[in-house]
């Protein structure tokens, strides 16, 4: 099956192609103009393959945290597609994103930020078992002493702004439509694709999140 990723909640957004969860093709998408470059890039990489648009069978798209903007483009963009073709849609979270695109094997205690600007860091926290994944919004300053007393933990973030502040972050690839696609795909095969009507996106507030457990003392 063919399935067509999107990533635009970030600066550093990107489009990719995928033939079951095999990667095809992996284009940047410039963030200043998702809202075009975003339809150019879909033509440019479904004309390469021979495909046309009633060839793909799933949509996975972030649905962030991110940008406004961004997220509502990319979700705007698969809304329309999905109504029109009867095509299901999978959302994916940019945090799982960035930890899949790191390799981070799922079920693995690991935290990712991503940059949230004005000094803040979306971030999540998966792996703890029974007490639950975590995500949120947070100062970096936090999410640093965070990082600072999770010790075991993985911890990954595509922007080079917050591995500059936070020691021990494991740099992840900027494009992450690839990853995008490939859990939008797992998520599929779970069930758990979406109609247009609930495809929404996720907006993050600031929940009083404990720490992971290998951070206490």
């Amino acid at each position: 099956m063919w399935t067509l990723a999107l990533e635009t909640t970030s600066p550093h957004g990107s489009l990719a192609l995928l033939a079951d969860e095999r990667v095809q093709t992996a284009v940047p998408l410039e963030a200043r103009e998702y809202a075009v470059s975003l339809f150019q890039a879909v033509e440019a990489v479904l004309g390469e393959a021979g495909l046309k648009m009633r060839d793909i069978g799933l949509f996975a798209v972030a649905d962030g945290p991110g940008s406004f903007t961004g997220v509502r483009i990319g979700l705007t963009a698969v809304k329309g597609w999905i109504e029109v073709l009867g095509q299901p849609a999978a959302p994916v979270s940019t945090l799982r994103a960035a930890a899949a695109a790191a390799g981070v094997p799922a079920g693995t205690a690991v935290m990712v930020a991503l940059d949230a600007s004005r000094g803040e860091v979306y971030y999540g926290i998966y792996g703890q078992g029974a007490e639950g994944d975590v995500e949120g919004i947070e100062p970096l300053t936090a999410f640093a002493a965070r990082r600072a007393g999770a010790t075991g933990w993985r911890a990954v973030t595509p922007d080079a702004s917050v591995a500059a502040h936070v020691p021990g972050m494991e740099i992840a690839p900027a494009l992450l439509a690839p990853a995008v696609g490939q859990l939008g795909l797992a998520a599929w095969r779970r069930g758990a694709s979406v109609d247009a009507l609930r495809l929404d996106a996720r907006y993050l507030r600031r929940p009083d999140a404990t720490l992971p457990t290998a951070a206490r003392g």
